[in-house]
């Protein structure tokens, strides 16, 4: 969940650079719609290789997915340990990039 928040507050920060970038080059209206066709292409393009590059996109990482002896995909439970994730210091991280991004080029909170 960490990662998908600050993976959001990412691209929100980027695309407002995009938009203005464009707004400034071509004129507000035709940035916007410029700038919301390259980020459809970009995003549908990113799905279609996320999904199927060697069909093994996994939603958890309490899961994996191995062939059976039939040659068969099957999602099976993985050896790692719930609860032994770092968050607090991934959060930390994430935390110091979105405060030297909203320094240094973002405004996208302040």
């Amino acid at each position: 969940m960490l990662t998908a928040a600050f993976g959001l507050y990412l691209t929100a920060a980027m695309w407002n650079e995009f938009n203005t970038a464009l707004g400034a080059f071509l004129g507000p209206s035709l940035g916007i719609i410029v700038g919301t066709i390259v980020f459809m292409l970009y995003q549908s393009k990113k799905n279609e290789n996320e999904f199927t590059q060697g069909g093994n996109y996994l939603t958890s990482e309490a899961t994996a997915i191995v062939r059976d002896s039939d040659g068969r995909l099957q999602q099976v439970e993985s050896s790692i340990e719930k609860g032994r994730n770092p968050t607090f210091f991934i959060a930390m991280i994430y935390g110091m990039v979105i405060l030297m991004s909203e320094i240094t080029w973002s405004s996208l909170i302040w």
